[in-house]
């Protein structure tokens, strides 16, 4: 999980780093903040098993 994170957010600098457009840089952003989102979901109801819901 670590790693699809650190490597998004590589990505997203990078992307930031090469002066790309705007919306390449905003949709990179967004794409790595809904997989955090998912990714912290799945990890603390599944792995945790505290039994939370959505």
């Amino acid at each position: 999980m670590d790693t699809l994170i650190f490597g998004g957010l590589l990505a997203t600098l990078i992307t930031l780093y090469r002066d790309s457009s705007r919306m390449v840089a905003l949709g990179a952003w967004w794409v790595m903040l809904v997989a955090v989102i998912l990714l912290m979901a799945h990890h603390i109801t599944s792995s945790l098993a505290l039994t939370l819901s959505y």
